[in-house]
């Protein structure tokens, strides 16, 4: 989904500020984060195209709050987005592509970034598994499902990243696999 349409289905629950809008998506959509550098150029494109309004509510010693609304065109704009097509799968992932130029290391160079790449794995399935429990306990099925293929993928990479280490010659040292 592009920025905009995330951010018509974050207004579709309810008036937002661009602020809180950030602050959702750090908090709960790990596989989708915005910055405000992307959110507030969305919020002033949909604004033009009518899909949202902006409502300014005027404070006394702070600046002004800017809550904007998703529009009947915006509801129907996001509800066909939601049901439309499915995007193909973006494979750009940054571990992929340097180890696309690997090539231009020696072979014990390639097997220490694979366990740092492995290490690093680890260490987000870590965090991942202390924010179990927020999930289990706040998320709907929706977001457990998203947690759980998240976790899933990085596990699947971790695998592979494993595998090819192996392949090459290297074992996974105990720091590189969380001293599990």
């Amino acid at each position: 989904m592009d920025t905009g349409t995330v951010i018509l289905g974050f207004l579709m629950s309810g008036p937002k500020t661009g602020y809180k809008i950030r602050s959702i998506t750090g908090k709960l959509m790990m596989a989708y984060n915005l910055s405000l550098n992307q959110i507030y150029p969305a919020l002033r494109k949909l604004e033009a195209q009518n899909l949202v309004k902006k409502e300014i509510v005027y404070q006394t010693g702070k600046p002004n709050r800017h809550l904007y609304y998703i529009t009947e065109e915006g509801r129907e704009e996001f509800l066909k987005c939601l049901k439309g097509p499915p995007a193909p799968v973006d494979y750009e992932l940054d571990s992929l592509t340097r180890m696309f130029f690997f090539r231009f290391l020696d072979e014990n160079e390639v097997r220490e970034q694979l366990q740092v790449e492995i290490s690093s794995l680890e260490e987000q399935l870590e965090d991942l598994d202390r924010m179990r429990p927020i999930s289990d306990s706040e998320g709907d099925e929706n977001g457990k499902f998203i947690f759980d293929t998240i976790v899933a993928m990085l596990e699947l990479l971790r695998d592979r990243f494993v595998k090819e280490l192996e392949r090459r010659g290297g074992g996974v040292s105990d720091v590189s696999r969380g001293s599990k």
